[in-house]
């Protein structure tokens, strides 16, 4: 079938619209679903490292079931996710170029995601940019008993609209307002040499600063692959991590917790997990996903440097006398009042009114203040 000049002057209307305004890539979605005749379900992702752009993750069509399935278990394990870069810039790619018919249907993946949709193993889509640090594609599934009728039509349809999809996502990142880093700085949260990364419940990353970048490439503290889901190689450290991701995902608590790990080459790292809720920056790059869940994890990982150092200038900084710096210290790596007394060998009353002290002098009202404002000086010098 020939599209109508008519309807392809409208589909790229609704993709120039979200240029200044992200939020209409779903309704240039829903209508590109709709536009063959027939349904097709409608994708556009992506992620861009060097512009902190945020992975796109808009769809239409699919069974929301089926989305929550895919994002629960089988994110990291796409059969189609391999292939992307096989596909060119601005060219198609059709579903089986990406995975073999033969291959997709012995796999969970189509018994549970693709065949309860009518069997929606066709299609494919093009790629609108892929390098390094980027990728972004335009694509969706149709029927295998529409495969013959409209999957040329619609790999024709991708191509032809990849141009304005990537002149409004370059749009989307000159205009996406105030920086990551700049909020960050504002927060104290960079400090020299920290890692910062922000990671959605679905340990997706989105944000990396060129610290993590360094040790994304390493892997030995952190990984990643194509699916720009954060993995730590320690299984101890992955589940700890999980568990916090959830934890802040289901609004529990603000979670705030640290813990120090060893890389194979006998390093130490310090890892710092802080809630965070994207809704409290003024316009945030993160554009999709705020859509989508307002809580986040930032996690900072940084080399340790001598706890001493730090005690000394965590004192100076805050005013401290050392009791009260070192009972501060040992709150903010998590151990409770009644640990810290037994570590230290004092009374529990004793801890308590160090803690007081210390929040008095520093101006904090809770003791979760007070953490966090160690946090920040840890963050920026290191300790």
């Amino acid at each position: 079938m020939v599209i109508s000049a008519e309807k392809q002057i409208g589909l790229s209307s609704l993709a120039v619209a979200a240029a200044m305004d992200p939020a209409q890539w779903q309704p240039f979605l829903d209508e590109m679903g709709q536009i063959l005749g027939t349904r097709v379900c409608t994708q556009l992702i992506g992620y861009d490292q060097l512009t902190k752009a945020a992975p796109l993750a808009y769809s239409s069509g699919y069974d929301p079931d089926i989305l929550r399935l895919y994002e629960t278990h089988y994110a990291d394990r796409n059969p189609f996710a391999a292939n992307f870069q096989n596909c060119g810039i601005g060219e198609s790619i059709s579903a089986h170029e990406l995975c073999a018919p033969e291959k997709l249907k012995k796999t969970d993946f189509y018994a549970d995601l693709l065949k309860p949709m009518e069997d929606i193993c066709g299609g494919g889509g093009s790629m609108i940019a892929l390098d390094a640090k980027r990728m972004f594609l335009i694509g969706g599934n149709i029927r295998a008993k529409d495969r013959e009728t409209y999957e040329d039509d619609w790999l024709r349809l991708c191509v032809g609209l990849a141009p304005v999809i990537c002149q409004s996502l370059e749009i989307n990142r000159a205009i996406s307002g105030l920086s990551f880093e700049k909020w960050a700085a504002e927060q104290h949260l960079l400090g020299t040499g920290t890692a910062i990364f922000v990671v959605d419940p679905t340990t997706m990353i989105h944000y990396t600063c060129k610290e993590a970048e360094k040790l994304l490439g390493l892997g030995g503290v952190v990984k990643t692959g194509i699916d720009r889901r954060l993995r730590f190689p320690s299984e101890e450290a992955q589940n700890r991590f999980l568990s916090l991701s959830r934890a802040q995902a289901r609004g529990q608590i603000n979670v705030l917790n640290s813990w120090r790990l060893t890389d194979t080459s006998g390093q130490g790292w310090t890892c710092r997990v802080m809630g965070m809720r994207l809704g409290d920056l003024d316009r945030s790059p993160f554009q999709a996903f705020i859509t989508k869940s307002i809580s986040a994890v930032l996690l900072a990982i940084k080399p340790d440097v001598a706890a001493s150092s730090f005690q000394a200038d965590l004192q100076n900084a805050l005013g401290l006398s050392g009791a009260e710096t070192t009972s501060a210290l040992m709150l903010s790596d998590g151990q409770s009042l009644a640990e810290i007394a037994t570590t230290r060998r004092v009374s529990i009353y004793t801890v308590r009114n160090q803690i007081k002290s210390a929040m008095a002098k520093t101006g904090c009202r809770r003791q979760s203040e007070l953490v966090r404002k160690i946090e920040q000086l840890r963050l920026q010098g290191g300790g």
